[in-house]
């Protein structure tokens, strides 16, 4: 009910100002794609929380990014919304994100032996896991909610590294939405997060970052790679998402308890996109 790999949407820009309630926390207005106003993130999730439910008990929301993301292409193109040219852009970027601030623990990791473990969240087709992740780890796990999307990348041998010499491997494949998965305790060095946490309530946001720290070794970091709004956040009428501001995620990764250590924004991408930020995050 979830995280796929969230595509490239055209920006829109907004000019929402930041608001302070009356308990003076930051209050970030948000517009849909229509631009028409929603209201606080508070008072819009608040109403995604009362508003209709499934069978299980959890919001619709949920279930309309999963149905939105059921009738799209499990191709690289179709996970990126037909850009998929900016693929080698992003990988490149995200490379040399990875080399600085964990390249040296990853060659310790060769040094003595260890295995390096990463988590690819929000996996989609394995296009991140293809195209740089099993390169720098010895094991991959993916996780996507998204059936058919999963069942691509478990039959894609530059996912799978079926034949690869240097014996780096998808171990695990799990179809679970983000909101729901809880990482092994203590498995991964990296746990790499990206294009799909617009799908994620706030709270459950921060309810998964708690899970991650758990999931992670000593010394380990998550890396979340997302989309920027302009200010506020923008309300996705077709995927059941949104996109927030450079602000905005950093107040949410502030509430889950966390540091962000590293940001950084992605180079070379068309400028009718949104702005996308690399966050490095320490428990």
């Amino acid at each position: 009910r979830e995280h796929r790999r969230r595509h490239h949407r055209r920006r829109r820009d907004t000019n929402v100002p930041l608001e302070m309630s009356a308990r003076g926390v930051a209050q970030f207005r948000g517009v849909d794609d229509l631009g028409r106003d929603v209201g606080t993130h508070e008072e819009f999730w608040l109403k995604v929380k009362r508003g209709a439910k499934n069978a299980d008990g959890k919001p619709l929301w949920y279930a309309k990014g999963i149905e939105y993301w059921d009738a799209i292409d499990a191709d690289v193109d179709g996970v990126l919304g037909g850009f998929g040219h900016v693929s080698a852009a992003d990988a490149r970027d995200s490379i040399r994100v990875l080399r600085d601030v964990y390249g040296a623990t990853l060659g310790a990791r060769r040094a003595s032996g260890e295995k390096a473990t990463v988590l690819d969240c929000g996996a989609g087709v394995g296009r991140v896991t293809s195209s740089f992740l099993i390169e720098y780890f010895d094991e991959v796990d993916l996780v996507e909610p998204v059936g058919h999307f999963l069942e691509a990348a478990r039959v894609d041998e530059a996912v799978t590294g079926a034949g690869r010499r240097d014996g780096h491997r998808a171990v695990g494949f799990f179809k679970e939405p983000l909101e729901e998965f809880t990482p092994e305790i203590g498995r991964y060095d990296v746990i790499w997060i990206q294009w799909c946490i617009g799908h994620l309530t706030d709270d459950d946001l921060v309810a998964f970052f708690h899970r991650c720290k758990e999931g992670l070794k000593p010394g380990g970091i998550i890396v979340m790679k997302e989309n920027n709004a302009k200010d506020g956040f923008i309300l996705d009428l077709e995927d059941s998402s949104i996109t927030r501001s450079h602000e905005y995620l950093l107040h949410v990764i502030d509430k889950a308890g966390m540091r962000c250590v590293e940001h950084r924004v992605q180079t070379g991408f068309p400028k009718e996109l949104f702005t996308v930020s690399m966050y490095v995050i320490q428990p």
